[in-house]
């Protein structure tokens, strides 16, 4: 390229020189080195001005001839030249524009590049994205999202789900970072998700309790879904997540060593889980069907079912327990395996738990537990006082004279029996005086009888009775497993009190 005196009065005069639309063609100034003046095909002309950065060798347009004087250009390129001799890239800043890449761009790189390869939940991230951010942000640059675009998003999903809400949150930040350094956005771009509050979450300690167990499990088998009940069965007998059982084949099964082989678990390691006597036999109870690999089938030929949570809302309402989610089945093994007295660290080899932090979380106790380690404490701290300090009092079990009594009696609105007062109590008066006398209902009183397999008169009892027919009571039979010596009610009607005799 020719190398010429640029002056006013020849800069429209200078033919274009080469073939091709893609030829440069450059006259350069003999007075400024690195500057210079390119010809189009077309007949434009613009000022050029040549540089170096990072040992690269770079051409930036400075503007049109019809724009700038000669002179006027010229400085200019000496400004041009002293950035990039400072190390400042003067075509930085237009060559970051036409890179810039949208939320859109963004979002898909992180799933595909990020995502797929490094979160196990990475199709559960796609959705949060895909709803959630773009459809408001989707053609927007990824370097001009600030807090300000991200918090009222945040906001509005906190409103009825906040857990949701502080996962979006944590999903965008994680993203952003990552923007960072595949080069999506500029390094020195703030976080938009740095500086929102998080949304108050509560750890859920929802397990099913002794008292529960015996009618959840009639209300399971009576799910007519067969191989939902037994995948509840074995989530109950095992303590696995519900993906890891729907996912286990039956050639991950090692019957000799009583074990089954799960792939990848959530916390990213493999799982070989032991399988309990219980468990074997529910295991050779399922059917198989012969072109379906997955221990519990689905509707769909070949395909393991796709979740538990409508059976399980059934068999719930069925047993008449509420706000029961298939993971608290899995808390519920930790909380008695935590009550049985096994070490957390064992607790914790069982549900396949990195962190003892997680197992502490599923180490629930039940209240009568509670109750007599407290007790037990109690008293060794007492062993310390003095003898009239030591002496404890039992609540006072109450009998049927105590309760059948005239009124006036002093205050007392929280009440003890024993199984065999309280089998006496409702063969001796109709349950609407007894529930009158502890200021109760009589569906309390039903359900408190229920709980500890008390008889109770049918209908029509006390009409023969006053009819002076013999009628027999119902013998008490043997109490249920893990209930407690005393039972308790309570009225809001006072009812005298005393110690049964």
């Amino acid at each position: 390229m020719p190398t010429v005196a640029l002056e006013p009065e020849n800069l429209h005069a200078l033919p274009h020189l080469g073939s091709g639309v893609n030829h440069q063609c450059i006259y350069w100034d003999a007075k400024l080195e690195c500057f210079g003046v390119r010809v189009y095909p077309s007949g434009r002309r613009a000022y050029v001005c040549a540089y170096r950065f990072h040992g690269r060798k770079r051409l930036t347009v400075l503007a049109r001839v019809e724009r700038l004087s000669l002179d006027e250009a010229r400085t200019m390129a000496v400004l041009c030249l002293a950035r990039a001799a400072g190390g400042d890239d003067p075509k930085g800043p237009s060559r970051r524009k036409r890179s810039a890449k949208t939320v859109a761009q963004l979002c898909m790189a992180f799933i595909e590049q990020h995502a797929r390869a490094k979160r196990l939940n990475w199709k559960t991230d796609q959705s949060v994205l895909r709803r959630r951010l773009l459809p408001t942000h989707r053609h927007r640059l990824a370097a001009a999202v600030t807090s300000a675009d991200i918090e009222p998003i945040h906001r509005a999903i906190g409103t009825q789900h906040p857990y949701a809400a502080n996962h979006f949150l944590d999903l965008v930040r994680v993203m952003f970072n990552w923007g960072k350094v595949a080069g999506f956005v500029p390094r020195d771009h703030p976080n938009p998700g740095a500086g929102i509050g998080y949304f108050p979450e509560r750890r859920r300690r929802r397990y099913i309790t002794h008292v529960e167990m015996a009618p959840f499990i009639r209300a399971l088998e009576a799910e007519d879904n067969e191989y939902a009940r037994h995948g509840l069965w074995m989530l109950l007998l095992t303590g696995l997540r519900m993906r890891e059982l729907l996912k286990a084949r039956w050639d991950d099964i090692d019957w000799e060593m009583g074990t089954l082989f799960i792939g990848l678990t959530k916390n990213g390691e493999p799982l070989l889980t032991p399988l309990s006597d219980p468990a074997l036999a529910r295991l050779k109870a399922i059917p198989r069907i012969a072109d379906n690999p997955y221990i519990i089938c689905g509707r769909k030929p070949g395909h393991p079912l796709t979740g538990l949570k409508r059976p399980l809302e059934r068999i719930a309402q069925r047993a008449g327990l509420a706000s029961i989610r298939v993971h608290d089945i899995r808390r519920t093994v930790g909380s008695w395996l935590a009550q049985a007295g096994t070490s957390l660290h064992l607790i914790g080899d069982v549900l396949n738990h990195r962190d003892l932090k997680t197992t502490l979380g599923y180490a629930y106790f039940q209240t009568q537990q509670r109750r007599d380690a407290l007790a037990d404490h109690g008293n060794r701290v007492l062993s310390f006082a003095a003898e009239p300090l030591r002496l404890t009092a039992a609540p006072p079990v109450l009998s049927v004279e105590h309760v059948l009594q005239p009124k006036g009696s002093p205050a007392r609105h929280r009440h003890y029996f024993s199984r065999e007062a309280l089998h006496e109590l409702v063969w001796t008066a109709p349950a609407t005086e007894i529930s009158e006398q502890l200021g109760v209902s009589d569906v309390a009183l039903a359900k408190l009888c229920r709980r500890a397999a008390i008889p109770r008169p049918g209908r029509g009892y006390w009409a023969r009775v006053e009819a002076g027919q013999r009628v027999a009571r119902v013998p008490l039979p043997p109490p249920p497993g893990h209930l407690p010596e005393l039972l308790r009610i309570r009225g809001n009607k006072p009812v005298a009190v005393a110690a049964a005799s």
